[in-house]
């Protein structure tokens, strides 16, 4: 007796690809007409579920919103910041510095001029009411003869 074939001979035989001397064994041994049988009835099996079971339901996958795009806005304000800056760098360069003006007379300016415009009363302080030489006329009329370079 020969030996019994193997389930791609079967396999085979079923796809209708198997040789004559597989075919005559399988006509001749009842094991593997047995096995045939069961390997026939597994892919008719599988055949009615393929062909009978309804394809699933697919959702409709939503659009993608456009999220808030980081890298635009960053580059944005970096620039900005980069034009701000050289704005300023210009406008320094460009603008002299009066030599004799005094980090004192600055500050003392630029203290009336803060106390004139955050004045509940919109007059100036009465300390400088008092002494003439911190009048905001005469605080203007040094600050325009030091930037023209004028003698105060």
């Amino acid at each position: 007796m020969s030996r019994c074939l193997s389930d791609d001979a079967l396999e085979r035989d079923l796809a209708e690809l198997a040789s004559v001397a597989e075919r005559a064994h399988l006509a001749g041994c009842a094991a593997c007409a047995a096995r045939h049988r069961r390997i026939r009835g597994e892919l008719a099996r599988i055949t009615d579920v393929l062909r009978d079971t309804p394809e699933p339901r697919t959702r409709p996958v939503p659009a993608r919103r456009r999220r808030w795009m980081p890298a635009p806005v960053a580059l944005a304000a970096a620039a900005a910041v980069l034009l701000i800056w050289v704005e300023v760098a210009v406008w320094r360069a460009v603008t002299p510095v009066p030599p004799t003006m005094q980090p004192q007379e600055v500050t003392a300016i630029l203290a009336d001029v803060s106390a004139a415009l955050f004045s509940v009363s919109g007059d100036p302080p009465v300390a400088a009411a008092e002494d003439p030489r911190l009048s905001l006329e005469v605080m203007a009329q040094e600050l325009d003869h030091a930037l023209t370079g004028g003698a105060p």
